[in-house]
């Protein structure tokens, strides 16, 4: 199934959902750290690096906050259509990334204040996956954020027909990790401390229209 994404590489680039600006907002306010002097939160931190993992749709929105950012894909068909822009790295990676290819091909131990991961989790081996970013995250305060989009919807007798599709017809061909989509990542277990609170805004509540 994932190989469809690369096949196809150019019209999911077109066709694929974005994500709300305060969504990236909302992850910069665990990264950057507060200034004395009003504003300074949406300045560009120098020493600030992010790791994004699979999926080139979103790296220009994060560029805009932060001064360096490395964007990973396994398929270079993908990176083809990425977004480019100065501050932005794009390097292509094995599907089964050794530390050693990490440390030479992304960066150094310590080295990164953000790993993101958008729509493509559910395709990783999570115990591996979690021991990098352990390793490349800056401690104590580095950040992991993962997120997924889920089913579009339109009106009631648009999405009846589609949820009828999207269930019964398309079902039986989705390889199993994309139920963790469905289940919205609620299901995932996570390795890392949480730094989701009810006094800040919960991320699942954000809409995208097109």
């Amino acid at each position: 199934m994932a190989q469809l994404f690369i096949k196809q590489a150019k019209q999911y680039s077109v066709g694929r959902p974005s994500y709300p600006q305060e969504l990236f907002h909302f992850i910069a306010s665990k990264t950057l750290s507060p200034r004395p002097c009003m504003g300074c939160r949406h300045r560009k931190r120098p020493s600030c690096q992010i790791f994004l993992t699979q999926k080139h749709h979103f790296p220009d929105q994060l560029a805009n906050i932060y001064k360096n950012v490395v964007a990973t894909d396994t398929s270079p068909k993908q990176l083809e259509f990425a977004v480019k822009l100065p501050n932005i790295r794009y390097q292509c990676t094995s599907p089964s990334m050794s530390m050693a290819e990490l440390q030479d091909n992304i960066g150094s131990e310590s080295s990164f204040d953000l790993v993101t991961i958008a729509q493509a989790m559910h395709w990783f081996d999570l115990p591996t996956f979690y021991q990098q970013v352990k390793w490349v995250l800056k401690k104590p305060n580095g950040v992991i954020a993962a997120w997924c989009y889920t089913v579009p919807e339109v009106s009631p007798t648009v999405d009846s027909l589609f949820n009828r599709f999207y269930t019964i017809d398309a079902g039986p061909y989705w390889e199993s990790p994309r139920a963790l989509v469905d289940q919205k990542y609620e299901t995932i277990h996570f390795h890392l401390s949480q730094l989701m609170d009810s006094s800040t805004m919960d991320p699942s509540d954000l809409v995208q229209r097109r």
